[in-house]
């Protein structure tokens, strides 16, 4: 395609937005643009033909003529001309158009290779009778026309869908490689742009007693599976239920997509197919099982019924299934009693893990996973030159850290005590201890405890009016 046209289908392309912030809306993965090939003509010396003779040269009136491509000369005959056709097709499209028709009835078969190079871009100005003339050259005596007749159906099928379809259908059943394999390929292009064509041919070759054309045509089961209809819904159902494993098999791949697009639909069919006698069909099945939502009990059931199948990776399947089905006291009893009758070495064990209760009977290393981390203040944390925090002391470390401490305190209060204290004010340095200041009586002499103590004798022996001159003791009551 042009870049000039390429510009004005993009230009036209509806993008749907926002109607809030006017933003493109995003609707998935974002598919990546393909031009189709039908508008883009073959690129080579004929390029060069000047514009007025390229009409000439392709009807016949001029034989040839000399052009320079690529800085080297170049004979230019009828066959190139007829390749530049698409340059002139739009300006004279009539003309154009019945060059291209005598070239694809001419007698040489260059020429008719050259006609059928360029049909699919002249057909999209002007049709008539140029798919007729294609129906009958792709049983053409020559061979490398027909292997261009077959190229050609290839890739205007997904253009002109209604135009081709009965010739597609004939060469969908030819017993010829090449043209059996060009038509299965427009038919794969058909899937994304007509579907609903390619549902038409695969519901007439699904019925067909051939199994490698129903093989064939179970390979596009995919690509139609994210189609919402019922008709590729009833294909898929009818290919899991075919005789020939390699049709269920392809069948059974579209089991995935049915999974996120049409999950009610995809559990019913996997009940067929989970349990098929076809190793294919049941690897398919259980990779759509582990997308599904086993939360219903259909699947409830499907899973269990699985877990006692004769096939050991469905039974591995459905085991692993069960901790998303049931809560832990039914998992250990259905676990119970699966081991019972299980044989398998590694699923045996598989069964006797989901018995065993970790947090209660494992290992204290098992049980010390179910234990909430200790808080630790990462600020508070002293950190190494590689920024990692330190491990938190241990126990016996705190205690003789505490008892250094301890010890520091006690020497530090023993020195304390010899220290020099402060000096006495004047008057109380010859002050007597306690125990040497007389009271009234001694203690080895005789007194009478009932008789009052002179209190006067005690404070005028310790000198104590000396610090207070204003203060004057009272007389004793008994002087």
């Amino acid at each position: 395609m042009n870049n000039a046209k390429e510009a004005e289908i993009m230009a036209h392309e509806y993008i749907p937005r926002d109607p809030r912030t006017g933003r493109p809306l995003v609707t998935g993965r974002r598919r990546r643009r393909v031009v189709d090939d039908a508008y883009r003509p073959e690129k080579g010396a004929w390029d060069s033909i000047p514009i007025p003779d390229v009409l000439p040269l392709a009807t016949g009136v001029l034989q040839a003529c000399e052009v320079l491509w690529c800085g080297q000369p170049h004979l230019i005959s009828r066959p190139d001309a007829v390749r530049a056709l698409p340059r002139v097709s739009r300006k004279s499209e009539v003309e154009t158009h019945q060059a291209l028709v005598a070239a694809l009835s001419d007698i040489k078969p260059e020429v008719r290779v050259a006609g059928l190079s360029v049909l699919p871009y002249c057909a999209l100005n002007k049709v008539d009778d140029l798919f007729e003339h294609l129906h009958e050259l792709l049983d053409d005596v020559d061979s490398s026309v027909r292997k261009a007749a077959s190229n050609c159906l290839a890739i205007v099928a997904p253009v002109f869908p209604s135009a081709t379809e009965e010739t597609l259908r004939r060469e969908l059943r030819t017993s010829v490689k090449y043209r059996s394999k060009a038509a299965f390929k427009a038919l794969r292009e058909l899937c994304q742009v007509w579907p609903e064509v390619v549902v038409v041919h695969l519901d007439e070759l699904l019925r067909e007693d051939d199994v490698l054309l129903r093989t064939e045509a179970s390979k596009l089961l995919p690509r139609l599976s994210k189609t919402r209809s019922a008709a590729v819904w009833d294909l898929i159902s009818w290919s899991l239920q075919d005789e020939a494993p390699s049709v269920r098999a392809h069948a059974a791949r579209t089991l995935t997509s049915l999974a996120d697009s049409a999950p009610r639909l995809a559990a019913i069919l996997l009940e067929t197919a989970l349990f098929d006698e076809d190793d294919d069909v049941r690897t398919h099945a259980l990779r759509s099982l582990n997308r599904m939502d086993v939360t219903g009990f259909r699947m409830k059931r499907l899973c269990l019924d699985g877990a006692r199948d004769r096939h050991r990776a469905i039974r591995r399947t459905c085991i692993l299934m069960l901790p998303r089905l049931l809560i832990e006291s039914e998992v250990r009893e259905q676990a119970n009693q699966l081991l019972l009758q299980e044989t398998d070495p590694e699923l045996c064990d598989l069964l006797s893990g989901m018995i065993t209760d970790l947090q209660l009977e494992g290992t204290e290393e098992e049980k010390n996973r179910f234990l909430a981390p200790l808080p630790v203040d990462d600020q508070a944390m002293p950190r190494d030159e590689f920024g990692q925090g330190e491990p938190p002391r241990l126990l016996a470390d705190i205690d003789a850290e505490v008892a250094e401490q301890e010890g520091d305190a006690l020497r530090l209060g023993e020195g304390q005590r010899h220290l020099p204290g402060e000096q006495p004010p004047d008057g109380l340095v010859d002050r007597p201890e306690p125990d040497e200041v007389g009271i009234g009586f001694d203690v080895d002499a005789e007194h009478d405890v009932d008789e009052d103590p002179d209190w006067q004798d005690a404070i005028d022996g310790a000198d104590l009016g000396k610090q207070d001159h204003d203060w004057v003791p009272e007389e004793d009551e008994a002087n």
